[in-house]
């Protein structure tokens, strides 16, 4: 009794649909059948014109007589709000043709089939609700709807109409999977294993009649429905191992069905559906003891879309643009939850690294060095952070091998790339210091608890390294071998600055900016050149603060390790003058000059910090003063001398800055605090300088000529040196 009343009611359900598609496939044939008449009628109306009425022959005519022409009357011109022309009729024929072929083939169709289903399913409910069938029957009733349906449909697409056939077989392949997940969920009338091999079935099956149809939205629909089968038949206990492969299956089909077929959305829904299957089982099961076969899983997907990413080519359509976006963010999804599953696991955690700049040092060969690059920066952030964890500690020897298959990789592929192509790119040279410097500062933060005495010999170490890659280097690649000589002196200047202090690190990077300046300068390269005087700029920084730091107890006037600094910097700033001099002499003026006049504040400085220490430590302030204010101005009038001598503006002008400061500190600090004899001291002092100043400038500019002509032999004396 109960499958006639399920067969009643599917007759009663699916008959008037039916009916209703079989009315409305007719009318859009008639509707199809009148517009193209209507198109062909007018495209003859649009060809016949009188410009293409019969014209006589003209054969021999050329010959004839011709006749005198006679007056014609122009023809008359049309007024203004005449009719416009039969074109403009057409052509707003045809847009409400279109507009009128879209709503009654188109929104008719999708209305339709929602209100065949909003009508069944309310059908349904109260069907259920007045116990009118058993569980078997409303199972069996809605099987047999989603096959007549889907019959239905490939029926209306084979007498060609593609739309609304697929419409209706998409409609029944939806109503096959409601029946199946409600015999499992609801009715219990099926087990689980039954109830996924009949959804796989559907799912195969609508994936061969959208191969066959060749229609993008019922792949889409079968490959959406394979994603949805594990959570319309929800399990209770974990199956990671069998879920991820039916996906990678299931994503590996779909990818190879859209390569072949073309079709961009399959690439989407495939993502899309792979993500979500992962989510939502991390979410419910995810545990840190499955972190291995997660991150096997994990890779594996990704390497599918980074292949679906390759084969989705960017094109004008939105669907491939809308895919291929999609897809670009396959890699840095799997970079993400690497991290967040591997980091807890040390081990794994640096192979993953390793594996990173493994394939970054693969793709800078073979594809571009941007991939090194960017995949070298993936591998070394992560690896810092790592090892400045407390749990590193317990892991020193295999992070300070990760530390060094990282930089090897990357060094690997560096010199293969440097045989073989002449020019190196800027990504390259970033590349080249970002390996080095990372790895050095991923060891350096591994022991910087527990051995820090070793940081410095490892720099030193590394240093040298970098030296020897750069002569290794020099002949075949010399670009290449500047900046890894150039990485070699960064390295050279941290273990200075790590296994000494104070003084000797300023040296150290003075020197050190000293030979890069020469090297740039010898080279030709100014990047070099910049570098090394950016350098140099911070050893000079450094020694002007050790001096204006407090004086040593005890330490010798001008025999002291600070003093020993000033003089060796002083020294090379005269050295940096001579070399742009000699190198490169009218372009570098201004480098040269600065480099003169920072050797003379720092002569300054120098002296006023000597003066300070020695009668700080006997507790002669007044006589420290008095010195002070002498010494100012006496160096003052000496660089005029040279300045004079020399033709040098820029040190004349450096030397009235120090006899204005002398002049302050005499007039607003000396009067006030010494005592009347140094007071008188001071300021005879001073007025003997300031008069054998003008005394000098009076000589060297010839008396009453103090201002003609002394722009000329500045020039001339700029030009002499």
């Amino acid at each position: 009794m109960e499958l006639v009343g399920a067969a009643l009611l599917v007759f009663i359900a699916v008959v008037p649909a039916w009916i209703v598609c079989a009315w409305l496939a007719w009318r859009v044939r008639a509707l199809s059948r009148a517009i193209r008449a209507l198109e062909s009628r007018l495209a003859f109306l649009d060809v016949r014109s009188p410009a293409t009425d019969a014209v006589p022959d003209i054969t021999g005519v050329r010959d004839a007589p011709q006749p005198e022409p006679e007056f014609v009357a122009p023809a008359s011109v049309p007024p203004v709000d005449a009719a416009p022309p039969a074109d403009s009729h057409a052509a707003r024929a045809r847009e409400q043709e279109t507009l009128e072929t879209w709503i009654g083939g188109q929104w008719l169709l999708y209305i339709g089939v929602l209100a065949i289903l909003i009508g069944v399913a309310y059908f349904e409910k109260l069907a259920f609700e007045s116990a009118w069938l058993g569980e078997t029957a409303r199972v069996v009733q809605g099987a047999a709807a989603g096959l007549l349906l889907l019959y239905g449909g490939v029926r209306f697409a084979r007498a060609g109409y593609a739309g609304y056939g697929h419409a209706i077989a998409a409609t029944g392949i939806a109503a096959l999977y409601v029946s199946i997940y409600a015999s499992f969920n609801f009715y219990q009338l099926l087990d689980r294993p039954t109830a996924f091999l009949l959804m796989l079935a559907v799912t195969g099956g609508a994936v061969v009649l959208a191969d066959r149809r060749r229609s993008q939205g019922l792949a889409v629909l079968a490959v959406g429905g394979g994603y949805l089968t594990p959570f319309l038949l929800p399990g209770t206990s974990d199956a990671q191992i069998a879920l991820f492969g039916y996906d990678a299956i299931l994503a590996a089909g779909a990818g190879g069905m859209a390569g072949r077929r073309t079709w961009p959305l399959l690439y989407a829904t495939s993502y899309c559906g792979t993500a979500v299957t992962v989510a939502a089982w991390a979410d419910r099961f995810y545990t840190p003891e499955k972190y291995l076969r997660t991150e096997i899983f994990l890779t594996l997907f990704c390497a599918l879309f980074v292949f679906m990413l390759r084969r989705c080519r960017w094109r004008g359509r939105a669907a491939e643009q809308v895919a291929w976006l999609l897809l670009l963010t396959a890699p840095a999804a799997y970079y993400i939850a690497s991290l967040v599953v591997l980091i807890d696991h040390s081990t794994a955690f640096l192979v993953w690294s390793v594996g990173l700049a493994a394939v970054g040092a693969t793709l800078a060969v073979h594809r571009s060095v941007r991939w090194g690059l960017a995949m070298d920066l993936a591998a070394i952030v992560p690896l810092l952070l790592w090892c400045s964890a407390p749990p590193a500690r317990a892991h020193l020897a295999d992070g300070l091998w990760a530390c060094v298959g990282v930089y090897a990789l990357g060094l690997a592929a560096q010199m293969r790339i440097a045989y073989t192509d002449r020019e190196a790119p800027p990504a390259e040279i970033a590349w080249l210091h970002l390996n080095g410097l990372g790895a050095f500062a991923a060891a350096y933060v591994l022991l910087l608890h527990d051995h820090l005495a070793l940081t410095a010999i490892v720099a030193a170490a590394f240093a040298l390294w970098q030296g020897g890659i750069a002569l290794v280097l020099s002949r075949r690649a010399p670009e290449r071998a500047l900046h890894v000589g150039a990485l070699g002196l960064t390295l050279t200047a941290i273990a200075i600055a790590l296994e000494f202090d104070g003084p000797a690190v300023t040296v150290g990077w003075g020197a050190e900016g000293f030979a890069i300046v020469a090297l740039g300068l010898r080279s030709g390269r100014r990047w070099m050149r910049t570098g090394g005087l950016a350098l140099f700029a911070i050893a000079f920084t450094r020694a002007a603060w050790l001096l204006n730091a407090p004086p040593i107890v005890g330490q010798a006037p001008f025999f002291n390790r600070r003093a020993a600094c000033a003089a060796f910097l002083v020294s090379l700033a005269y050295g940096v003058a001579w070399l742009h001099r000699r190198a490169v002499p009218g372009a570098t003026s201004r480098i040269r000059t600065t480099a003169l006049l920072a050797a003379q504040a720092l002569t300054l400085l120098w002296l006023t910090s000597e003066i300070r220490a020695y009668w700080w430590t006997v507790q002669a302030a007044l006589t420290r003063e008095l010195m002070l204010s002498v010494t100012w101005a006496a160096y003052a009038t000496v660089l005029v001398v040279i300045g004079l001598r020399r033709r040098f503006a820029p040190i004349r002008i450096f030397a009235i800055v120090v006899l204005a400061m002398a002049i302050v500190k005499v007039f607003a600090v000396d009067l006030a605090q010494l005592q009347r004899v140094y007071r008188v001291v001071s300021v005879l002092g001073l007025g003997m300088m300031l008069l054998l100043t003008s005394y000098l400038y009076q000589k060297s500019r010839g008396g009453t000529r103090i201002g003609s002509s002394a722009a000329n032999a500045d020039e001339s004396g700029s030009a002499a040196q």
